[in-house]
């Protein structure tokens, strides 16, 4: 249930490595099974920040139903990916959205 995306214009050596150590992350961080983690990575996308095209960035987007303490994760979840993909902490964005479980489904069921 809990899915994360990241597009970013910095390039990624292994993406396997990242894509399981960010689930793991997930995981761990959100208290969730990594059997309903999902993570997406869009490495090397044509981005722009701040009108500068040459600056590495990342716009993530963290989805869950609940996240706890939030203001914690944002720093724990800026700094792994700062650590992860070389960033400058102040280039990456992360967008929370709380997803209600009755608006989401697997398997065809309603979590909620």
């Amino acid at each position: 249930m809990p899915f994360l995306t990241v597009h970013t214009n910095a390039k990624v050596e292994n993406t396997d490595a990242f894509l399981q150590e960010a689930a793991e992350f997930v995981a761990s961080e959100l208290r969730k099974p990594i059997s309903y983690v999902i993570v997406s990575l869009d490495a090397g996308a044509e981005m722009i920040f701040g009108g500068k095209p040459e600056v590495n960035s990342a716009l993530v987007e963290m989805k869950s139903i609940g996240f706890g303490n939030k203001s914690d994760l944002a720093v724990k979840l800026t700094n792994f990916l700062e650590q992860k993909l070389k960033l400058d902490r102040s280039h990456i964005n992360i967008h929370f959205i709380n997803m209600p479980g009755a608006d989401l489904s697997i398997g065809g069921n309603l979590l909620g």
